[in-house]
């Protein structure tokens, strides 16, 4: 174990917020914004971006390269998110409970978006494309998008703006229309015209 993982582990148990934002802004170098509240959760990443009005709740586990986090946004409890690649998330964002993120390549989600529920899957690793490195695996969500509970998101897959992922679906590959509904196994759009954030 190395001097970082311990330093981080102690950090982890500390008792006050307050305490471990100041210690991981002082021992870590990690850029961390005002009225920010970090649980005891286990924060290893090489650069690391938190902007204002953060909450990250207990128990969650972030490995990765580069970790930006926009202002107002939450991260709720038991969520994984590791691997050696980046992961980024926007303002006024939401991940709920227990998604898992696998970083072998990056995941970007934008702004407004909400990874909702629970045990929602990321994957951006692949057998053979993966070992050939001849194709880009990373994920793409953009703003304003809803995620319903227990999805599981493919390696390679793009989510334009303002869509909603139903529940339980199966999604590969590139959606490139804003205002749907995508559900199903293997998803499709079951439903254009119509904008979540308003009739859903």
């Amino acid at each position: 174990m190395t001097t970082k993982q311990i330093v981080l582990k102690i950090i982890k148990h500390l008792p006050f917020s307050s305490l471990r934002v100041f210690l991981l802004r002082e021992l870590l170098g990690y850029a961390i914004g005002k009225n920010v509240k970090i649980g005891k959760s286990y924060i290893n990443c090489n650069k690391v971006t938190i902007g204002d009005n953060v909450y990250l709740a207990n128990n969650n586990t972030i490995f990765c390269n580069e970790l930006l986090i926009g202002s107002n946004t939450v991260i709720h409890s038991g969520n994984i998110i590791q691997g050696g690649a980046n992961f980024s998330i926007g303002t006024n964002s939401r991940i709920i409970n227990n998604h898992y993120f696998d970083l072998w390549n990056n995941i970007q989600i934008g702004n407004n978006t909400w990874i909702a529920g629970r045990n929602s899957q990321f994957w951006t690793h692949g057998s053979i494309h993966t070992k050939n490195s001849d194709k880009d695996l990373s994920i793409t969500i953009k703003d304003d998008v809803y995620i319903g509970s227990s999805s599981l998101i493919a390696p390679g897959v793009k989510i334009e703006s303002i869509n909603l992922i139903g529940l339980g679906s199966v999604v590969t590959g590139i959606f490139d229309e804003n205002q749907t509904i995508i559900a199903g196994n293997l998803s499709q759009v079951v439903k254009r015209n119509i904008d979540w954030r308003i009739n859903w």
